[in-house]
């Protein structure tokens, strides 16, 4: 897959927000703060459409590789829920992919929302997987964020302290730093099997950024591969 494709995938989030803020602003429904371009869904829809050609270009066909439709997968505390990029491989889910954003003003209302989500969605489905509601073979999990670099974002601080005192790893970081941990650490601690992270401002010629190239998409995208070709070795069904 080549960078530049990867790289309009990321701008195009920031036309489609841009558009639908526009959209709900002319029609008098214009949502508070820069939430107007966020509730009308499908900014990451270019994103997701490349991974998924990840999985057809390797041979997996298109009822397989499910992104709007289809995507919906049983939870353990929760009945269900949808994820962004579900692919199967006779009858045994293959990979399930998560793709998220967090753009300003405010950054620290919803950094913790962001974790939260994150861990949580995949503790679900890996307790779903072990109480038997995914069939037989183990889930792959893909993780993928996109926040904005922004005075907000970027600006280093350290986190308030309670009655313990924080890990000293999160001492005089950003938000982008604290965003790379958690990658990071959703993979080492075996909730997710591949994360990515992507920075980027608004402006239509801003650099696409990855900020650590052990959480960048080259690796993200390799470690499907990697997926792919696990899959590839298992036995055919009897008929």
């Amino acid at each position: 897959m080549d960078q530049r494709s990867f790289e309009e995938a990321v701008r195009s989030s920031w036309a489609v927000r841009e558009s639908q803020a526009a959209k709900k602003l002319l029609s008098g429904r214009a949502d508070t703060g820069g939430r107007g371009a966020v509730t009308g869904g499908a900014h990451l829809d270019a994103m997701t459409e490349l991974l998924a050609n990840v999985f057809r270009d390797a041979g997996f066909p298109p009822d397989a590789v499910r992104c709007k439709s289809g995507v919906e997968l049983p939870g353990y505390f929760r009945p269900t829920k949808k994820w962004d990029l579900v692919v199967l491989h006779e009858g045994q889910l293959v990979a399930a992919i998560e793709l998220k954003s967090h753009v300003g003003p405010s950054f620290s209302n919803n950094f913790n929302n962001r974790n939260e989500e994150a861990i949580g969605s995949a503790v679900d489905l890996r307790q779903a997987y072990d109480h038997g509601l995914l069939g037989r073979l183990r889930p792959w999990l893909g993780y993928l964020l996109l926040v904005e670099e922004a005075p907000g974002s970027i600006r280093k601080g350290r986190p308030r302290s309670g009655s313990f005192p924080i890990d000293p790893a999160f001492a005089e970081t950003s938000y982008l730093d604290r965003y790379a941990f958690l990658c990071k650490r959703l993979r080492s601690a075996g909730l997710y099997d591949a994360t990515c992270l992507v920075t980027s401002s608004r402006e239509a010629d801003a650099p696409v950024r990855q900020p650590d190239p052990e959480i960048g998409f080259a690796a993200f995208v390799g470690a499907i591969v990697a997926r792919i070709e696990e899959i590839g070795l298992l036995p055919q069904k009897n008929n």
